[in-house]
């Protein structure tokens, strides 16, 4: 069984009715996993498969970065290539889109992490490459390697169209890889893609805050985002 989970933004409690009821379940976050320390990632694994993607929230606090980077976690993020999981090839786009680097449909500044370090300022370098902030920015490149492979299932943090907040250059990733699902996070409302008309050959799931879903895109648990938005 392969479950979707929504950003948890470092709350995990509501996944583990789920995991502790069903045998062999693969596990797989949309990024905001928004941890201090590993030690969530630990607990949950003794009941299933854990794969992510990051999401803009993953990189805004070093500890943050070496609760997904510094551990031997960082094996089990998918973001840039294609993994078997359960039989199901899932790539991953982990990351947001940002200005600095590129806003699509913008022309990108910088094409990947080499060529932005090349131009910028020694201050802004970070242990020796990009900057934490960017540590989740998605590069044209991340898009350049996933675009030359196929998979059944696109995950990403970012959305596509038709979300109001959607990219197109997402949309037409998946249809270069010849996916026949995309699930995403980062919008914590649930968009509902089968109200929207759209000529997309492949599904969409949007699992919105502390949500999860199953591989058809069923909803089995949805959150309310009722945190202080202050």
């Amino acid at each position: 069984m392969i479950l979707f989970a929504g950003d948890p933004h470092g709350s995990y409690s509501h996944l583990y009715p789920f995991v502790q009821e069903n045998e062999n379940v693969s596990l797989i976050i949309l990024g905001d996993l928004q941890l201090t320390t590993a030690e969530e990632l630990d607990k949950l694994a003794k009941f299933c498969d854990i794969w992510f993607i990051h999401g803009n929230h993953d990189s805004k606090t070093v500890a943050a970065f070496e609760s997904l980077w510094g551990t031997e976690w960082k094996s089990r993020n998918l973001h840039g290539k294609v993994t078997d999981v359960q039989g199901v090839k899932i790539a991953g786009l982990g990351g947001v889109f940002r200005g600095q680097i590129w806003m699509p449909p913008n022309k990108p500044l910088f094409f990947d992490p080499i060529h932005y370090c090349q131009y910028a300022l020694p201050e802004k370098i970070w242990r020796g490459e990009i900057p934490l902030r960017h540590r989740t920015s998605i590069f044209p490149s991340d898009i350049e390697e996933l675009e030359k492979q196929h998979a059944d299932i696109l995950i990403c943090h970012e959305a596509p169209k038709p979300h109001p907040s959607g990219f197109a250059v997402i949309n037409q990733l998946a249809k270069s890889m010849q996916v026949k699902h995309i699930f995403h996070g980062h919008h914590h409302d649930n968009f509902d893609y089968k109200q929207q008309h759209s000529r997309n050959t492949f599904q969409i799931t949007n699992v919105g805050f502390r949500s999860l879903c199953d591989i058809e895109g069923n909803y089995l648990l949805i959150g309310v985002d009722d945190r202080d938005k202050k």
